[in-house]
């Protein structure tokens, strides 16, 4: 009859389990704490050990550390009964399979009979050629130790899954792990099965240090390394025993740890027994598995040091193009209230032609104080210290508004503002501010670049989420979520130069003008749309545009409709 270790806390699921096994012939002992149930299964030989993970007061990791390593119970095969919750981690300390709860109890016993074949096919294969078995063993473990490695991209954590790996398919009685980031960061790994003496840790930092050397011969060393840099970090299973000077002429397997272009370390196990070819592919193998994942790890952390560089980078420059434009103002604003008052002729009468140059440097200084607001805009929005005062309003208001400021530019290039919409008022929950300066830049930049005796068409309709082609608006946003709900949509459309498929994708980057004579002419710094989008976004909504070349483009953005009863925006 076959046996079933079960290690519990839980009252419930360990009588659920016993009844459920014992009804289908198995032999069942049930535990609540894990240092009974290591202690018992020593005399028990389960075939089969059920671990509830759940409790904190089982060691999980412990247990099946401790079954692997027993003679007794080293071929018991481990299913940890786990919540859906867990970490992948759980499912990764030396268990065989795993079944998440609540489970299934037809599930469970498949599941068990699964391994119980498993089990028994091991048992035949032990029997019959007891090296195969180690082989197909160590097959096992390359095959976890390579799926363990391939998950993660922290340094320590793989040299400790490659030990752990090492450990259970070869046994070893001492490993050697010397890893060096710097000459002043080389730490020596040990990992023993009992403490070693003063004399031993002495020798085994010059022994590492010299298996190290040895590595280059005569060549330059990755790394001037000298004994007194290395720091040792100890780990112990157990402390009754000692090991002492002896172990050195025990048999060593020793390998470098490296990745393509980059030497990291050495590793070398010793063992009082001699270690076979066999062991010596195992042992080689695991160190290789090692190098791809601790190539891509080292990868990894040069990015994430990049990414920190970028990011004080980003910051600076933040701060600077802040106090650059604070700086800039406060002249520039002297300087307009100057040329104001001359050319009100309050300082004087002014000739036609002095009349011109101050108009011409007035105009000038204002095209200056727009591009120190759009630079203040945007680092106030990248610092997330631009304000919003949200209310209740009909968005035709700041529509009017702008167009307003901007009859003069459609008066001078002889362009028609057309408006399209169907009712007085679409209200929105938003800032009357920020969507005026929204549609300031969407529409100046209409009048910009459509030449004279051209049309602009400003539309409003309210749409639900439903109609819009919502694939072709995440093109141009970072933002994935679903739209939902209704929205009041607004397009600026012209008949100017549009724009060429190629500069699509940088149409709202910071910085970005299109590339065109027109777009050399009217100037800008390429900031207004980035800021529109910004804009847009806080207010729930999506901004996007569609174009054709030499015929004009169309820029539409969506802000959610007001609920009424609550005032806030649908999103």
């Amino acid at each position: 009859m076959s046996k079933i270790l079960i290690v519990c806390r839980d009252t419930q699921i360990n009588k659920d389990l016993t009844d459920l096994l014992t009804g289908v012939g198995y032999e069942i002992y049930s535990f609540s704490d894990d240092k009974n149930a290591i202690n018992q299964a020593e005399k028990i030989c389960p075939d089969i050990a059920i671990i509830d993970t759940s409790s904190p007061e089982i060691n999980t990791s412990n247990i099946c550390k401790t079954l692997k390593l027993k003679n007794t119970t080293n071929d018991t095969q481990i299913i940890l009964l786990t919540s859906s919750e867990s970490s992948s981690e759980e499912i990764l300390v030396g268990a065989d399979g795993y079944i998440t709860k609540p489970f299934n109890e037809n599930i469970l016993i498949a599941t068990v009979n699964a391994h119980l074949r498993i089990k028994k096919l091991l048992d035949i294969l032990y029997t019959n050629n007891s090296e195969l078995a180690k082989s197909l063993y160590q097959l096992n473990v390359l095959y976890s130790t390579s799926s363990q490695l391939a998950g993660t991209l922290d340094k320590t954590k793989l040299i400790d899954i490659m030990n752990t790996g090492l450990e259970k398919s070869l046994n070893f009685s001492l490993s050697l792990a010397l890893i060096i980031n710097e000459p002043e960061d080389a730490s020596l790994i040990i990992n023993s099965k009992y403490p070693i003496s003063e004399k031993l840790e002495e020798a085994i930092k010059l022994r590492a240090l010299v298996g190290y050397k040895n590595l280059f011969d005569n060549n330059k060393l990755p790394f001037d390394l000298s004994i007194k840099n290395i720091k040792l970090q100890k780990n112990f299973k157990e402390n009754d025993g000692l090991v002492d000077l002896n172990c050195l002429v025990w048999d060593r397997l020793f390998a470098p740890i490296s990745t393509s272009d980059q030497f990291f370390g050495t590793v070398e196990i010793i063992r009082e027994n001699d270690f076979t070819g066999e062991d010596s592919t195992c042992f080689q193998t695991v160190v290789k598995q090692v190098s791809l994942p601790l190539e891509s790890a080292l990868f990894y952390e040069e990015i994430k040091k990049t990414n920190i560089k970028l990011e004080k980078l980003e910051r600076l420059k933040s701060e600077f193009i802040s106090i650059v434009s604070h700086e800039l103002r406060t002249p520039i604003t002297s300087i307009k209230n100057s040329l104001d008052m001359i050319l009100s002729g309050r300082m004087g009468e002014i000739s036609p032609v002095q009349d011109n140059f101050l108009t011409l440097a007035k105009r000038n200084v204002e095209r200056l104080s727009g591009i120190i607001n759009d630079l203040l805009d945007l680092s106030k929005i990248e610092a997330g210290k631009m304000e919003y005062r949200f209310e209740s309003c009909n968005i035709i208001d700041p529509i009017k508004f702008v167009v307003s400021t901007c009859e003069n530019m459609a008066q001078k290039k002889n362009i028609s503002i057309n408006f399209e919409f169907n009712k007085p008022e679409y209200k929105v929950y938003g800032d009357p501010g920020k969507i005026e300066q929204i549609l300031a830049n969407l529409i100046s930049n209409a009048l910009k670049f459509t030449e004279d005796n051209g049309k602009v068409t400003i539309g409003i309709e309210e749409i639900n989420s439903q109609l819009l082609d919502q694939e072709f608006i995440t093109l141009y946003t970072d933002d994935k979520t679903v739209l939902e709900g209704d929205y009041i949509q607004i397009s600026v459309k012209d008949n100017g130069i549009g724009i060429k498929k190629e500069d699509a994708p940088k149409v709202f980057d910071k910085f970005q003008q299109i590339e065109s004579s027109l777009s050399r002419t009217v100037g800008g710094t390429g900031l207004g749309l980035p800021i529109a989008k910004q804009l847009v976004e806080k207010h729930g909504g999506k901004i996007w545009f569609e174009s054709e070349f030499g015929k004009g483009a169309t820029f539409s953005f969506i802000i959610p409709v007001m609920k009424v009863a609550t005032c806030e925006i649908k999103s």
